[in-house]
Formats: structure tokens, C-alpha cells, sequence
């Protein structure tokens, strides 16, 4: 890290332009970010427009910002916009409120809950599948990334909101992407209106909150007049939930959780899985190693109801896999903080107002950090080497109080989907292509060009098939 010689501030780029590096930052954050990193030493001080911004890579840093000396800053800039779309809940609100609410939704994805949305995924991924098998019976060759969001889409609206709800899946599944998109765009312009300023954009933006609203609502509704007993769902989980005092979620509150699980649960995971077939197709030696793993613990595509808690462990190279897809592709590639309270670090100050900006893709790529850390190897996620990490190396899931409370849904999710594609077909990368990082709410693919063939059953399994027959 540089320091200004006049000031306790981290030094940055001389930009000459009136609006900083803001149009690099439109273009291409991730890039921006990890080249004035490196340039730089670390740290590094970035105008945007009028803003400077502190995007910060040294551990003692972050740890000071979100453990340290937490309560000194608030959500930033970036949580302001996703606030319109999806109201205080978990991801944005901050203070008592935050607190209160994590206190009521961790129990909700306790791991004995998490477990038994297994039979859940598999049933999502067998429609995947069924989509998938007429692409691969006729050679087409299609862009992945949509495929697995809707699979990802389909496990969460039905985890959080019951089965019931066919009708109105692609529906919300449309108007999710319409609000991120209109959230990207208000986070990006130099200045932010108000969705009440009735301009075009505005008025999808408001026609999508409706929506997204009634179809909320009336499944709250639908939990409230059903016993108890009828639904597993969170949303169940969620209303069934209280507080120390003894005081639950009214209905706004819960529609403001329930859109942000629908969110944060789609985009994420999908993206995620995205990406690790992109980097498993890339690197067909691992690909062997994993198709023989699960070949081994599964069998193929018959077998994919073997997927159980008693099995998922034992795909051990696959978790380690999606661990390191995650590393060089974090979903959620940067987060950014507010100061409230002035803050002293070791050779630099921040001022209240001043933005902080932590990017998981920046320290996850970082060579001080990582041998070769360009290069896609699972076996930096041995159990040995995790347990000698240090902090904030690796860190996809966010750190300290706001480490994301559906991790463990997110991993078995990307781990079901990856076991039934792989187990089901032979996935070729169209022309051994490079795809473009696309880094908006999370970090997505764009796009996965590939062709599937189905795979013949292996030879135990094959057995197992004619021995059921008989």
C-alpha cells in the first residue's frame, strides 16, 4: 500500500478526467479494481465522479472494518439501491434491526433444516434435466447460465415459498431480473433518482415492485390461514419464528425477507454453478476426477436419487471444486461500507462519509495470497490447507457478523446441481471459449456456450439396472 506523504490517505491514481475513473468503473469494475490494486501495492483511493472511494485488500484492514471496528461503519452505497427493490430485510437493513432479524431467520436455516430440502433439489434438478435432455438429443448448442439460474430459481421459490406455486414461478422469475437490472442502473448513475421520479425506467421499476409484492403477499397469506403442520417452507419457518419478548414478523417485514431470499438465492447459486462447469470444461483432467468421484459414490443418471445426506459428503473433490470455481468467480465480488465514526488505521485515516469498498474477487486473486492464482486447482481446499488459511484470503460468503446465513443451502445446492449434470451427460465448451466476467448484484458468466451428450450408465450401474429389471 501507498500513503500520500501530506495526508494520512491512501494514495491513488492521478485521474484528469472530470468523472475520475467512473467510466472504467461502468465498464469493467473487476478489472479497475484489481489493476489499481496491484499498481498500487494493495489499498488504493479511487474518485468516482465526486465520490472517493477506499478499496481495501490488506487483512488487518478489512478486519478492522467488519470486526474490529464494526459498528463504526453502516451498510454503503451500493445497499441503498437494493433497498428500493427489496425493503429492509436482511441484506440491507442495518442496527437493531438487522440484529433482530438475524436472530429470528438463522435458526430457519439451521443445517437439520437445510437437509431436508435435499429430495427439493433433486426434484428441480430432474425438470433441469428433462429441459436439458431434448438440447442434448439434438446436438444444439446453447448458452448454459440461463439453464442453471432457472434451476437455482426454481429450488428457492419453492424452499421459501412451498410448492405451490407453478403458476407464478416464471413470472417472478422475470420480474427478478428486471428489478436487478434497474438496480444496477440506479447504482450506477452518476445521479440517483428516486423511483417516484416517473421516468420510463421508473415506471417498469414500479410495475415489477407490484407484482413482485401481490404474488409475496398472497403466499403469506395462504402460510397464515394453513395450519402449521401443512408446510415445510421457510416462510413457514419464518412466521412460526419469535423473538426473546416473544414478538414474530409482521407481514411487510416478511415479504422484505422473502424477496431477498428469492434474490440472493437465485443469483448467487446459479451464478456459481455457472461457473464451475465453465472452469470444469476448461480443465478436463479435474472434470475426469470429478465424473469418476461421482460415478463411484452415485453411479449416472438413473441413480440420482441416491442423492442423500449420507452421500453428498463423500463428493469431496466436487465441494472442493466449487470452492475454487468460487474463489476465482466470487458470486458476491465486491461489498462496500459507509463510515459513521472517524477510523485510524495504521498509515491512514477515514473520514465519516467516506465509502470503503471490500472485493472478495480482488483478495481471491491476489499473489501474495495465492501460489499461480490464476490457475483453477481444487486442491488448495483440502481440509489441511483451509485449517492453516489465514482471514480474508478467502471469503465468498462474506465475514464476522454478516457471514451469509444460507451458506450451507447455497454449497449443497451447487453441489446437487453439479452431481446430476455431470452424472447425466458429457458437457463440451463450444470451441474451448473464454466468457466474459459479468459482475452486476453477482458475479455471472456471459455467456456458457456448450453441447451435451448423454452418457451411457457405467458398468455398476448398468448392473444395478438389469438386476432391478429382473
Amino acid at each position: 500500500m501507498t500513503v500520500s506523504a501530506k495526508s494520512r490517505r491512501l494514495d491513488g491514481p492521478a485521474l484528469r478526467h472530470p468523472l475520475g475513473a467512473y467510466l472504467e468503473y461502468r465498464n469493467d469494475p473487476l478489472t479497475l479494481f484489481y489493476e489499481q490494486a496491484v499498481a498500487h501495492g494493495g489499498s488504493v483511493r479511487l474518485r468516482l465522479v465526486h465520490q472517493q472511494v477506499h478499496l481495501l485488500v490488506e487483512p488487518d484492514h478489512i478486519n478492522q472494518v467488519l470486526v474490529g471496528n464494526a459498528a463504526k461503519y453502516e451498510k454503503g452505497i451500493s445497499y441503498q439501491s437494493l433497498n428500493y427493490l427489496l425493503g429492509p430485510g436482511l441484506l440491507t437493513s442495518g442496527g437493531e434491526l438487522w440484529k433482530r432479524q438475524r436472530a429470528l431467520i438463522k435458526p430457519a436455516f439451521a443445517r437439520r433444516h437445510v437437509d431436508t430440502e435435499i429430495p427439493l433439489m433433486v426434484e428441480c434438478g430432474q425438470r433441469m434435466l428433462t429441459r436439458l435432455d431434448a438440447l442434448a438429443e439434438h446436438g444444439d448448442v446453447f448458452d448454459m447460465v440461463p439453464e442453471v439460474m432457472g434451476f437455482a430459481a426454481d429450488v428457492v421459490c419453492r424452499a421459501v415459498m412451498g410448492a405451490d406455486i407453478d403458476g407464478v414461478l416464471p413470472q417472478i422469475e422475470d420480474d427478478v431480473r428486471e428489478g436487478v437490472s434497474w438496480v444496477m442502473g440506479h447504482m450506477a448513475a452518476p445521479i440517483q433518482l428516486a423511483p417516484s421520479v416517473p421516468t420510463p425506467a421508473n415506471r417498469r421499476f414500479n410495475g415489477v415492485l407490484a407484482r413482485l409484492h401481490r404474488v409475496v403477499d398472497d403466499v403469506i397469506q395462504r402460510h397464515r390461514q394453513a395450519e402449521s403442520t401443512e408446510s415445510t417452507s421457510l416462510l413457514a419457518r419464518l412466521l412460526a419464528a419469535r423473538d426473546d419478548a416473544g414478538h414474530a414478523m409482521d407481514d411487510e417485514q416478511l415479504r422484505h425477507e422473502v424477496l431477498t431470499f428469492l434474490l440472493a438465492g437465485h443469483e448467487t447459486t446459479g451464478g456459481a454453478m455457472a461457473w464451475t462447469i465453465y472452469e470444469l470444461c476448461r480443465n478436463p483432467l479435474v472434470l475426469r476426477q470429478m465424473r469418476a468421484e461421482i460415478d463411484s459414490v452415485l453411479g449416472t443418471s438413473e441413480s440420482v436419487g441416491g442423492i442423500s445426506t449420507h452421500t453428498l459428503p463423500s463428493l469431496e473433490l466436487t465441494g472442493r471444486a466449487i470452492d475454487e470455481a468460487m474463489r476465482l468467480h466470487p458470486p458476491a465480488w465486491a461489498f462496500s461500507r459507509t463510515v459513521l465514526e472517524r477510523d485510524s488505521f495504521d498509515r491512514f485515516d477515514l473520514e465519516p462519509g467516506s465509502i470503503v469498498v471490500i472485493s472478495p474477487f480482488v483478495n481471491h486473486r491476489w499473489p501474495e495470497f495465492w501460489d499461480s492464482p490464476l490457475t483453477f486447482d481444487p486442491d488448495r481446499f483440502t481440509k489441511e490447507r483451509n485449517k492453516a488459511r489465514p482471514p480474508f484470503r478467502y471469503f465468498p460468503f462474506g465475514w464476522g457478523a454478516h457471514l451469509c446465513v444460507g451458506q450451507h443451502m447455497a454449497l449443497m445446492e451447487v453441489r446437487v446441481g453439479i452431481a446430476m449434470l455431470l452424472s447425466r451427460y458429457d458437457i463440451e465448451l463450444v470451441n474451448g471459449m473464454r466468457v466474459r466476467e459479468n459482475p452486476e448484484i453477482s458475479n455471472t458468466p456471459d455467456p456458457v456456450l456448450v453441447r451435451l451428450t448423454r452418457r451411457e450408465p457405467s458398468v455398476p450401474m448398468a448392473r444395478a439396472i438389469q438386476e432391478a429389471a429382473q
